[in-house]
């Protein structure tokens, strides 16, 4: 068996969430119209299963031995949902920043921060000099929009190898081994956004590695 999923798909908003993430400017909403924070534009899935056509019957030693074995697993590769750069302690266009708010300041971008994927490294993500402050005496907010950059992808791969060892017609132990990342592929998931941050511009956290398990069923 096996099953295949792709969606490739783009979101678009100017109303991110009811709470956190307010709008910059409540009186210019357009400044806000960017990539939802579910954008992931392309996910594949796949999922197989295998069960290996030899000694079907399992009798006998070497049927038991040979027999019953099933392979299985699922790829799951998807690209990085879109991050908004923000900045702290300034409020140029007087919009009230500086107290307990639900909105936060965006700084100027000044040109595209985003990087190949042979420069993009976890110490610098995108490309931080492209973020600057309001200069001083302009009142206004920030021109950077809403999901400016894109946060890293994944892709994971999750194998298991089971074996069944058949007792009576209706009752068998299945002896299950587990992989989940089996590549160990590095998934790196966020990133600082905080243009006032000793770490702006680094990967920050990272998905789970290769993690294996061992399981033991009975069915009946």
């Amino acid at each position: 068996q096996f099953r295949l999923a792709y969606t490739w798909s783009k979101a678009l908003t100017d109303n991110q969430t009811d709470r956190s993430t307010a709008p910059q400017n409540f009186y210019d909403r357009a400044l806000d119209y960017g990539p939802a924070q579910f954008d992931r534009r392309q996910i594949l899935t796949a999922s197989y299963v295998y069960p290996f056509p030899f000694f079907k019957s399992e009798k006998g030693v070497v049927g038991q031995v040979l027999g019953g074995w099933q392979l299985s697993g699922i790829i799951s590769l998807a690209s990085g949902l879109p991050l908004t750069v923000t900045t702290a302690n300034t409020d140029p266009a007087g919009l009230g920043f500086l107290g307990t708010s639900a909105s936060g300041p965006r700084p100027d971008v000044i040109r595209d921060p985003e990087l190949s994927s042979g420069l993009r490294v976890p110490s610098r993500w995108f490309d931080t000099s492209a973020f600057v402050e309001v200069p001083v005496g302009q009142n206004r907010t920030g021109s950077s929009p809403r999901g400016v950059i894109y946060g890293p992808g994944y892709q994971r791969f999750d194998v298991t190898l089971a074996k069944r060892f058949k007792i009576t017609e209706n009752v068998s132990l299945q002896l299950r081994g587990e992989m989940y990342n089996v590549l160990n592929h590095t998934n790196p998931s966020g990133v600082q956004t905080l243009r006032t941050s000793t770490q702006f511009g680094q990967v920050t956290s990272f998905r789970d590695p290769r993690t294996t398990s061992i399981g033991l069923k009975l069915n009946f």
